[in-house]
């Protein structure tokens, strides 16, 4: 047993390492010793061991370490590390370091004889050690940059026993800085006067931290290799065990501000960036990037790109660019060989096969790309996201083999088409895991970045993306649920507070993700959710004014000591997120009502304009809370984009409605949009179908008026006493809707000859003119005598989320339909496992089956709700078979004929913004009980939800698609 605790004005620990270690160990062994200091209330000292070295690489005297000592040290560069592995006094470490030797970022962990030792296999193999100190006390990845306390305790008590860690399972792990104006950039020069180095301890810390190497530093108007002031930023990196890379268009370690800053006609590396023209100057340029920062440790990125991120050639062929590609490449090399290192295979190198670059590595049927080009040996070729959380191409089972291996670039934050979102986290775990799972299981292990724009925010996710590519083998569990993950990370970020708190706050954390997610911030408008039609917009908002409400519940009861960390991880994002969600919701109410000329498009407007008081307040309050920690971080725009960027964006435009002079009124039916004034020349009649559903009470005629007052009527319905139903009305003041509330006694219905009921709703304009409509009510309960499982058309169509089949049967090699939990616009979603498998013609796939049954026999359509996945290989590709009733049906959804990705790019840019692909399947189906399979063919099909309607009738229009309809329990 080990034990921390406080000893007077001291504490009862010393941290001890030789006089040899690394330095940036000895910074990371003194935050591990504050850290001790916030736990216990005293700080243990931190002393330096001289220990003579032999030339065996080790002293002959027997080492003698004090008892309650933390002792760290890393093989291989450490006097003491050698000393403690070769000691038999350590007997139980002497075996198990022989085994970390020479792995990649390892530590032992042991307790043993009241000693803690901590051996590291390399310097963030100790690194890592002794952060993991810091993980078993309760300190949070964030204590330093986010204010994360750890709840204080007289003891600390460490188990005796020796732990080995596991070799990170990708190598290179990290995220990019990135889109940082106006809210980093502000935050850097407020607190640290710029993008230098007293900034950047605290970045290179919170990555070290989460167990990540690797970064792409800002680069938007910043040069990291000047701004430390000059290279101290290089340098600090490099001393604390950062892995420095360049983002995808910044090769050589330079970055591309540093061009704009020292081009010119008299300079050096010329005034044209341009490999063509001024072929002599570019290489110089990249020549002294590599002189400068090649000695230290980097991924150094390869390749070309026009300036700015934009193509390197234009108006030129694809041959000419491969071609052009092919010569920077090999003159790269060569750079590197010279200043770097002469075994060129032993320097991590990476291009990025970004947007067109795509295109140049894999060429076409009449040009050769890059690929297997001996320039791209020991290259890592790192693939890309869709920027929108999507997969896109991935390495085939013969490209896996490829010398360098393969990356992944990911997005949490993005500025660019369709829509930018840079202002608070709009992603929920769930695509994080599908995603990136599935690229690991690709073969894409060798490198993982994640742009993560401002850090502000986005630190929830950017921690599950660093577990995963560190721990892929524990985090990618299919019962290791993201919802489990949210609430470990909620109870470690807010350990003192209670367990009804710490429930309230992962509820909050999901449902905001999950609803933020549905479609980015950025990109709501009025019209987005239905504001009628299923109740769309009712039931969201519901959802987000519990989030609402619940956040600043919390907020008033939050210990001071937390509220930093619960501002800016959980009430800011939560509360800014839905509060603008609302605000469009409420903008596409009062749109529609004005365009009714209901008077209720007033009450919406207002609030409206309240929402948009509580945003600005908030964004006013981000620059100010904790002492302005997080100044600036909420500046970036966040509302109303009319194009991909800011440009234009506005908040939304309200409507307002001058009362008719005449008493007029719109009645419709609650749950879908057709409305009628029952004038008059109008069609007076609308349809309630909710009670064929045996499960449905109650159903609701609304009635809104158009003048400032109430609309009078009178409502009756056709069989009086004896009906089936029954009615109360409901008055809203506010909104001058009364409610006509139906419900229903089941046992009359029963024994009712004739389900058809008719309520009758008359009125006058108040001048002599009279308003009637007839709402006619079929409660017809179907056929219900099917087994359990089958979906029973109630109304017009079927609706079924994917997770609820009947049957699924497993395909070659244990292949099956798995449930991801929470995944998606709705409830849930389902994926094939091993998600790797082709199956031409679907032979020996694996299916679910699911029954329904239908009112009619006809030719139906089918569905698929998918997300919005992207083929997995260049044959774009995206196929799957349904069999309706025996019949097989090939579906492809993406086809290589019209499917594009990227800039200004259709469906594509449509489908990645709704977050929903659409495809639909035609099939003759007979009245009665049916049954519908699903088959994969190629990788990457998520389906999220299938609905089922007459082929020659189009479904009202939602965002969500119609709710899940009635199944035989």
């Amino acid at each position: 047993m080990f034990r921390i605790e406080k000893a007077g004005k001291t504490n009862s620990v010393t941290f001890y390492c030789s006089s040899d270690e690394f330095s940036g160990v000895k910074k990371i062994a003194a935050k591990v010793a504050h850290d001790v200091k916030l736990v216990t209330g005293a700080q243990p000292q931190v002393h330096e061991l001289k220990i003579p070295v032999h030339s065996q690489g080790a002293s002959s005297a027997a080492l003698v370490l004090p008892v309650n000592s933390v002792i760290f040290a890393t093989l291989g560069k450490s006097a003491l590390a050698e000393k403690i592995a070769s000691q038999m006094e350590f007997s139980s470490l002497v075996k198990v370091s022989s085994k970390i030797r020479g792995k990649r970022e390892v530590y032992i962990f042991a307790v043993t004889k009241e000693r803690l030792i901590i051996l590291g296999s390399d310097k963030r193999g100790t690194i890592y050690g002794l952060f993991h100190l810091s993980e078993l006390m309760g300190v949070s990845p964030f204590v330093d940059w986010a204010d994360v306390l750890p709840v204080r305790q007289n003891l600390v008590k460490i188990e005796e026993g020796v732990t080995v860690s596991r070799e990170p399972s990708v190598r290179f792990r990290g995220f990019f800085i990135n889109d940082e104006w106006p809210a980093f950039g502000n935050w850097c020069k407020k607190n640290y006067g710029g993008f230098n180095a007293k900034m950047y301890e605290h970045v290179f810390e919170l990555l070290l931290r989460l167990k990540g190497n690797y970064l792409w530093p800002a680069m938007w108007a910043s040069r990291f290799s000047d701004d430390g002031p000059g290279l101290k930023n290089a340098e600090l990196a490099d001393e604390l065990g950062v892995i420095m890379g360049a983002s995808h268009h910044e090769p050589c370690c330079r970055a591309g501000e540093e061009y704009k800053h020292l081009r010119g006609p008299d300079s050096i590396y010329g005034d044209a960036w341009n490999f063509r023209t001024n072929r002599e100057g570019i290489t110089k340029f990249w020549e002294d990037g590599l002189k400068r920062n090649g000695k230290f440790e980097n991924v150094i990125t390869v390749g070309m790109r026009g300036e700015a991120d934009t193509a390197i050639l234009k108006n030129a062929t694809l041959k000419d660019n491969i071609n052009l590609l092919r010569d920077v490449l090999k003159t790269q090399n060569h750079l590197i060989r010279q200043y770097v290192n002469n075994e060129l295979e032993k320097v991590p190198r990476m291009l990025a096969l970004y947007k067109e670059v795509e295109p140049y590595f894999y060429g076409d049927r009449h040009t050769k790309g890059l690929m297997n080009s001996s320039e791209l040996e020991g290259v890592t070729l790192m693939l890309c996201d869709d920027n929108h959380g999507n997969l896109r191409t991935v390495p085939t089972e013969k490209m896996r083999s490829h010398n360098g291996g393969y990356g992944m670039y990911y997005h949490l934050d993005y500025h660019g088409w369709p829509y930018s979102y840079e202002w608070m986290n709009t992603t929920h775990l769930s695509k994080i895991k599908e995603q990136m799972t599935a690229a690991y299981d690709f073969g894409i292990r060798e490198l993982w970045i994640v742009n993560v724009g401002d850090i502000m925010s986005v630190e929830f996710p950017l921690n599950y993306f660093l577990d995963l590519a560190y721990n892929f083998d524990t985090y990618s569990l299919q019962e290791f649920t993201v919802a489990e993950y949210t609430r470990q990370w909620v109870d470690l970020q807010f350990a003192g507070l209670s367990s009804k708190q710490k429930d309230e706050i992962f509820s909050i954390i999901n449902e905001y993700t999950k609803l933020a997610h549905l479609r980015r911030t950025e990109a709501l408008n009025p019209e987005t959710f239905n504001p009628i039609n299923f109740n769309e917009a009712d039931k969201i908002l519901s959802r987000v004014q519990k989030v609402i409400e619940l956040s600043q519940k919390l907020r008033k009861k939050m210990p001071s000591q937390y509220m930093p960390v619960f501002f800016e991880q959980v009430y800011c994002p939560a509360c800014g997120t839905m509060n603008v969600l609302k605000m469009q919701l409420f903008s596409g109410k009062n749109l529609w009502f004005a365009k009714k000329g209901a008077i209720a498009a007033n009450y919406y407007a207002q609030l409206v304009k309240e929402c948009y008081d509580f945003d600005k307040k908030l964004v006013n309050e981000a620059d100010r809370i904790a002492g302005g920690k997080f100044f600036a971080m909420c500046r970036s725009e966040h509302f109303g984009f009319a194009s991909w960027c800011e440009a234009e964006n506005h908040y939304p435009v309200y409507a307002k409605v001058e009362p008719t002079r005449k008493n007029r009124a719109i009645v419709w039916i609650d749950g879908n949009e057709k409305t009628t004034s029952g004038q008059d020349w109008t069609d007076k009649v609308l349809f309630v179908d909710a009670f064929k559903n045996p499960l449905t009470e109650n159903a609701y005629v609304k009635i809104a008026s158009c003048n400032e007052k109430p609309f009078s009527f009178e409502a009756a319905l056709k069989n009086g006493e004896k009906s089936f139903l029954s009615f109360e009305v409901q008055r809203d003041k506010k909104t001058k809707i009364d409610t006509i509330k139906l419900s229903v006694n089941r046992e009359k219905l029963l024994k009712a000859k004739d389900k058809i009921e008719q309520l009758l709703i008359t009125g006058n304009d108040g001048q002599g003119a009279a308003m009637s409509v007839s709402i006619i009510i079929d409660a017809e309960v179907p056929v219900l005598n099917y087994p359990k499982g089958t979906f029973v058309q109630t109304t017009n169509y079927i609706s079924i989320e994917a997770q609820h089949f009947v049957k699924q049967y497993s395909g070659a090699n244990g292949a099956v339909w798995r449930v991801l939990p929470d995944y998606g616009k709705t409830l849930s979603a389902v994926k094939v496992f091993p998600d790797i498998t082709v199956y031409p013609k679907a032979k020996n796939a694996p299916y679910v089956e699911y029954s329904f049954a239908l009112a009619n026999s006809g030719v139906m359509s089918f569905d698929f709700y998918l997300n919005p996945s992207n083929p997995a290989y260049k044959d774009n590709r995206l196929s799957f078979v349904a069999e309706v009733d025996g019949e097989k049906i090939l579906k492809e959804v993406v086809d290589s004929k019209t499917f594009a990705v990227g800039d200004n790019q259709e469906p594509w840019g449509r489908d990645v913004t709704n977050n929903i692909r659409i495809a639909s399947v035609y099939a003759d189906c007979k009245a009665g009980l049916n049954t519908l399979k699903v088959y994969p063919v190629t990788p990457n099909l998520v389906l999220e939800k299938i609905v089922i309607h007459d082929a020659n009738t189009s479904m009202i229009q939602s965002y969500l698609g119609a709710p899940e309809t009635y199944v035989i329990q």
